[in-house]
């Protein structure tokens, strides 16, 4: 037999699960649950801790509780090359970007290691984050030659980088060589990420290449654990 808590958390979770309630929306309060379903404040606290233990809420102190988790988490196959964009729409969410900055600089060794750039070559570092129905879930460092893309991401970008490539410099992005890597606090570009995120994040260092393999985009795309699946199938 299913006590009374555990029955309403099943209830909204179903809302929560069907769409009704958005990721990112505050739910009614306790006061008004427990109205709507005629227990006491304390069952209420119950059902919710339920569905916080599931990841599907986020109780905040102070603020309210809030929908974390929706009808279902991100799947994002890295088997397959598609951008971030892409992978938010295919799982049914809207797709968004909040820009903040573009610079032109000197690349440190690592990056310019990875794009094979000369000491004498710059680079446009652009800096963004990734929605999906207004709530924040990647936050995204891409990085490019300045003698293949220019300016044409100074005043910030609408929809696909692969797209903007192709359309203003000819260059199709025609793979990708992926690793998956935790995050380190003590590393600036990390601690940025953490910073505009405020939730668990995996790092995904990638180099992406043209159909002659070479490098055109270098990113840095730090991505919300508890919203988005990574996954890889591997075969003998």
């Amino acid at each position: 037999m299913q006590y009374r808590y555990e029955q309403i958390a099943g209830i909204l979770e179903n809302k929560i699960r069907n769409g009704e309630w958005q990721i990112g929306q505050k739910i009614p309060g306790e006061l008004a649950l427990a109205g709507e379903f005629h227990v006491g404040r304390s069952t209420i606290r119950e059902t919710l801790n339920i569905l916080q233990q599931k990841g599907m809420v986020d109780k905040r102190h102070g603020s309210g509780t809030y929908v974390k988790e929706n009808k279902q988490k991100m799947e994002n196959p890295i088997m397959f090359l598609s951008s971030i964009g892409q992978m938010i729409e295919n799982a049914g969410y809207e797709a968004g970007s909040i820009f903040y900055s573009v610079t032109h600089e000197t690349p440190d060794m690592v990056v310019s290691e990875r794009l094979g750039l000369s000491q004498q070559d710059r680079i446009v570092v652009m800096n963004r984050e990734r929605t999906a129905n207004g709530v924040p879930v990647v936050f995204s460092y891409n990085i490019f030659p300045e003698k293949l893309v220019g300016d044409i991401f100074d005043e910030g970008l609408k929809g696909s980088i692969f797209q903007l490539l192709r359309d203003k410099c000819g260059v199709t992005i025609a793979g990708a060589d992926t690793f998956i890597k935790g995050v380190n606090p003590n590393n600036a570009w990390d601690e940025l990420a953490l910073v505009y995120l405020k939730e668990p994040v995996v790092l995904l260092e990638q180099l992406h290449v043209n159909d002659e393999g070479i490098p055109v985009l270098f990113s840095y795309d730090y991505i919300r654990t508890d919203i988005m699946n990574l996954h890889l199938r591997r075969k003998m």
